[in-house]
């Protein structure tokens, strides 16, 4: 069993209160009348709050103090949301923090995380999650998503659907298959794509 601490508990406190009057002197009123309605919000309108989170380290508080995160303790996380959820504010947009951002700093090579990390961790890159294909759902073992190596490329074939914010994103994450002769469980690779590039 878990025993507080007083000073863990003032702690929490402590931070509750400084996320409290964060929302109540940031959030734009605009965005909250919208949140209380259940509108839709605009990109600039997500894109200006998660910002001001990101200038805090918020955005990425359970990313590893090295990559720029917080290293918050699950406590502390809770705290965070549960205080956001409270105010009003925007929701997290999270395939870029809590997906692509995880994978690179865990296993992304070194230029790959001095690429990307601090712009996910500021938001200034958004990402989407490139999974789903049609008449496969979201199961991996059914990818028909082929990704052929040229040189330091891949050049990627198929088509992916149910792709959550890909009207707003700058790249996706996406499941392909780079190995045909291994069990379909196997051979599935997880690629960075601008949503720029060509054929996309």
């Amino acid at each position: 069993m878990f025993v507080w601490s007083v000073a863990h508990d003032n702690r929490l406190d402590a931070f509750r209160e400084e996320i409290r009057e964060f929302c109540r002197t940031n959030i734009p009123p605009e965005s909250r009348r919208k949140q209380e309605k259940s509108q839709h919000l605009g990109r600039h309108e997500y894109d200006g709050w998660l910002k001001l989170l990101g200038e805090r380290g918020w955005l990425t508080g359970k990313w590893p103090n090295e990559y720029g995160g917080l290293g918050g303790e699950p406590e502390q996380l809770l705290d965070f949301e549960e205080e956001l959820g409270r105010a009003g504010a925007p929701p997290l947009i999270n395939f870029g923090i809590n997906l692509a951002g995880a994978v690179i700093f865990t296993v992304g090579k070194d230029e790959q995380k001095k690429e990307y990390l601090n712009d996910i961790a500021k938001n200034n890159t958004w990402w989407c999650q490139g999974y789903s294909e049609p008449g496969a759902g979201s199961d991996p073992a059914s990818l028909k998503t082929r990704a052929v190596r040229d040189g330091d490329h891949y050049v990627v074939n198929g088509q992916k659907t149910r792709t959550s914010w890909a009207h707003w994103a700058d790249m996706m994450f996406a499941l392909v298959r780079t190995d045909t002769t291994v069990k379909k469980q196997a051979g599935i690779s997880f690629l960075l794509i601008d949503m720029k590039a060509p054929g996309v």
